[in-house]
């Protein structure tokens, strides 16, 4: 033989003693309770009393089953070796020989060691005879000692064993036949054939912990695919905001509630909901209203995470606060968080609704601090705060920007510039006596048509016969706090003129009690100077609109407003020439052509008593179309104008000009970076550098015409690593673009809570509207449902859930560290499985099996009476 070869045989059996010896012990320890002893000497066999026994874990008991499995069902190994390997291998199954333990061998796949070519010795005229291997299949022989071994007694031997036929060898041939029928009738014997058929069933259909596992791992499938479907159609349920619960969610009931009829709606194609849901297959749902709850608190404390870690990413962020009062007279406070990512795009998300009692600036103040305290949000990494222009928020000294400076001096306070655009036209309306008398009109008139079926009927009739069906279907209200309903009432009446005309003059005939209502509302639409308001300020108004929805992106920023307003201004003063303004009269003129409307007249003039010096206001040869264009349209203009850049300097600050001027200008002002360097503590000499080379790498690109100076920068920054090239620039932009300008967000998150709590559901927790609102309006944040099943399984600590939901320990185990949540929760779930008691448990347990195992393949044999089994009965019970 090679020395190679032979190398590797040695190798094989080092192996496989390795493998017996750990195994023999878990055996022993878990399937007899008296201390096992062998002869070392003979077989090199290591048992350990029970209370020495290591205990393996589940982990170690799976892997040792599957290693012994392969190893059982390898081919024998004489198959592929020459006459010499199978002479050496021979000489190690020898049983005499004390290199390889039986049970070694038979957790290599061997058997007894049964040679029929060597010599057999006489002792005293008699020897050992070929034909007992076939009547006794236990029966081993020994060619060096010329002794008969038991192997099954040998690979499991206990402490009352024949010395005979384990150790010492039996050699009295004479008697051969009558000892080996006495031999296979002992007690000693049957257990340890016993065991090997429970070794061998065990390898060939699996033991009891591994179909205790394999039946434990399709019943988690199961029941955590089946808390998936019941957590889909929940978040389907949240993220569209309908109603979940039922009034009677009963079986007898026929509207269960959109929640669980959308249940049943899926098990119609879904066997495993079909099983569940329809056929109660499983015993315990989890579709109550305590569940849901459970579930969606943990599904939107998910999204907060990930939202909270998206924050303290960027590291820098501002925040925006609006309150409302709901449904149920609760004042509700919208939360908003503005950061920007590291590719300098900004993002506003939604951190929930907090319950007030209260609406003054300490109150508002500490809540801001709670909820930063709440999810690890530092105030000192706040770098702007909006807010509508409410004292309690605006306040120098105490309100809520006041407060918050006084322990964050560089959070600056941006008045909403939306807001500020809203309250440049409600000044409007109020100082300008012909706007205010248009707009009070206009809201009488949607009034008086809504307030009735009947004449809403009316309206709708002429309108489908009407040949002008281009406009609205109904008139629009206004409002003070509703930023586009001026315009949009407007071009309603606008563009429904005629049919309200037809309307009005319908109910002035045949309405007996609302008919001279009626009638004084058709005077005073059909009036010229209605007319001309009507028409010019549907143009004023349609431009504002435009510059309320543009301020309300995310993406606005302090850069963008300026430039939007400052066009907008100059809008208005091209507006206001004496070309424009004929062009206004001559459309208004046109219109009241066609709609039979008398033409303008100059109003009745004041005269002044005599006494008191006499004459009127207006001059005497003043024109009526200079009336109007004095009076009205330059009134209007002028107005609009000086509000827009009044109250849009509010917000002007030097700091915001300075952070404006890095990327705008070419050559900073001086002032300005000192002031901008000062506050934010950078330093003036390293920034001078990078805008210098900054601006010379971008003169050498490429740049759209079409955009801004600030655009085409931040375009440009966003390309490459440039951003890694100037980290000053690239903190500064951030930090530009993290200031807010607007709460459209905020108000954004009403539009969703008036949804939510309506007039069915105005009963709705706080917690739970919080967390379905964090649902819709997060709803581009993932929801992972096996992260979701592992909270609500540990939220359990105690009885653990009805559903087995626990996975399989070695998938736990390999959590992935990197995902922080998953491995916690994997953690926490092994520190409980691994306990004291569980680990007792689960020993106690596998030796309850081992021996019920025994006694069953002791009432098995065809050879063991009833005597026997009685006492076999008793050794159990004692165990």
């Amino acid at each position: 033989m090679s020395e190679k070869r032979k190398r590797t045989l040695d190798d094989f059996f080092k192996k496989s003693q390795k493998v017996s010896t750990i195994t023999c012990c878990s055996s022993t320890s878990t399937s007899t309770s008296e201390n096992l002893t062998t002869n070392t000497d003979q077989d090199n066999q290591i048992c350990l009393s029970k209370s020495e026994s290591p205990i393996l874990s589940v982990l170690e008991f799976n892997e040792l089953s599957e290693n012994t499995t392969s190893e059982l069902h390898n081919k024998s190994q004489s198959q592929f070796l020459s006459e010499s390997e199978e002479s050496m291998l021979g000489t190690h199954r020898d049983p005499a020989n004390p290199l390889k333990s039986a049970y070694s061998l038979l957790l290599s796949g061997f058997g007894p060691y049964q040679p029929s070519d060597c010599d057999f010795p006489k002792i005293n005229g008699r020897q050992f005879r070929k034909q007992w291997y076939t009547t006794n299949k236990w029966l081993e022989y020994s060619p060096t000692r010329n002794s008969a071994y038991c192997f099954y007694c040998r690979a499991f031997p206990s402490s009352n064993n024949e010395a005979a036929f384990v150790s010492n060898g039996f050699k009295s041939w004479y008697k051969a036949t009558t000892s080996f029928i006495s031999h296979e009738k002992s007690i000693n014997h049957m257990e340890a054939v016993a065991k090997v058929s429970g070794l061998k069933t065990g390898h060939s259909v699996g033991d009891v912990a591994s179909k205790i596992n394999s039946h434990h791992k399709t019943t988690v499938t199961k029941n955590r695919n089946y808390l998936k479907c019941i957590i889909d159609s929940l978040l389907y349920c949240a993220r569209q905001g309908i109603s979940i619960r039922g009034h009677d969610e009963t079986d007898e009931s026929k509207n269960k509630g959109n929640f669980i009829e959308l249940l049943h709606l899926r098990a119609k194609d879904n066997k495993l909901l079909e099983d569940s849901i329809v056929g109660s297959q499983i015993g315990y749902r989890y579709v109550s209203g305590t569940h849901s709850n459970a579930f969606l608190s943990i599904m939107a404390k998910q999204v907060l995470r990930n939202i909270v870690n998206d924050i303290k990413k960027a590291k820098l962020f501002s925040i925006l606060i609006d309150e409302t009062q709901d449904l149920s007279r609760h004042e509700q406070i919208s939360f908003i968080v503005r950061y920007v990512d590291d590719m300098f795009q900004p993002h506003e998300v939604f951190l929930g609704f907090y319950k007030t009692n209260k609406t003054d600036s300490e109150t508002l103040t500490n809540v801001i601090k709670e909820v930063l305290l709440k999810n690890d949000l530092k105030i000192e990494n706040i770098r702007g705060q909006c807010y509508d222009g409410a004292a309690a928020m605006r306040g120098s000294y105490t309100g809520v920007q006041a407060r918050i400076k006084q322990e964050n001096p560089i959070a600056l306070y941006v008045h909403c510039y939306a807001h500020i655009l809203n309250l440049c036209l409600v000044d409007l309306t109020k100082q300008v006596s012909f706007v205010r008398n248009m707009f009070g009109t206009l809201q009488s008139l949607h009034n008086f048509i809504r307030a009735s079926s009947k004449r809403h009927a009316v309206f709708e009739s002429i309108l489908l016969e009407s040949s002008k069906k281009s406009g609205p279907s109904k008139l629009k209200s206004l409002s003070d706090t509703r930023w586009s309903c001026r315009a949009e009432a407007l071009n309603s009446l606008f563009l429904n003129y005629e049919v309200i005309i037809k309307t009005l003059e319908e109910i002035s005939e045949t309405d007996i009690s609302c008919g001279p209502e009626a009638t004084s509302l058709l005077k005073n639409i059909g009036d010229f100077e209605f007319m001309f308001c009507l028409v010019f300020l549907k143009d004023v108004m349609t431009h504002t609109n435009i510059l309320s929805k543009y301020l309300q992106s995310i993406n606005m920023n302090y850069n963008a407003v300026i430039s939007m307003s400052t066009q907008t201004t100059n809008i208005f003063k091209e507006m206001r020439s004496d070309k424009k303004f004929d062009e206004m009269w001559d459309k208004v003129i046109e219109m009241a052509k066609e709609n039979n409307i008398e033409l303008a007249q100059l109003p009745r003039k004041k005269k002044i008593p005599m006494r008191l010096g006499g004459g009127g206001h207006q001059p005497q040869d003043i024109q009526i179309k200079d009336y109007y264009r004095i009076n009205i349209y330059f009134s209007v203009l002028d107005i609009i104008m000086k509000e827009i850049k009044d109250r849009f300097q509010e917000n002007q600050l030097e700091i915001l000009d300075g952070l404006m001027n890095v990327f705008t200008n070419e050559n900073p002002d001086e002032k300005l970076l000192d002031i901008l360097c000062n506050t934010y503590k950078f330093d003036i000499h390293e920034l001078q550098v990078e805008l210098k080379i900054f601006n010379r790498m971008f003169k050498s690109k490429q740049i759209n015409s079409n955009n801004s100076v600030f655009q085409n920068k931040l375009d440009y920054m966003k390309q490459g690593e440039i951003k890694d090239g100037f980290p000053l620039l690239s903190e500064i932009l951030k930090l530009f673009l993290t200031i807010p300008t607007n709460t459209a967000s905020c108000e954004r998150s009403f539009s969703c809570l008036r949804r939510l709590k309506t007039y069915l559901r105005r009963t709705m927790g706080q917690e739970r509207l919080s967390n379905i609102a964090m649902l819709q309006i997060e709803r581009n944040r993932v929801i992972d449902s096996e992260s979701v099943i592992d909270e609500f399984n540990a939220a359990s600590t105690v009885h653990g859930r009805r559903l087995t939901l626990l996975k399989a320990l070695n998938s736990i185990a390999s959590a992935n560290d990197s995902d922080g949540d998953t491995s916690s929760t994997a953690k926490s779930l092994i520190l409980r499985i691994y306990s004291f008691n569980f680990v007792s448990t689960m020993v106690f347990i596998r030796q309850i099996f081992s021996i019920t195992t025994l006694v069953s393949n002791y009432l098995q044999l065809k050879s063991i009476d009833f005597i026997q089994a009685i006492k076999l009965v008793d050794i159990a019970k004692n165990d």
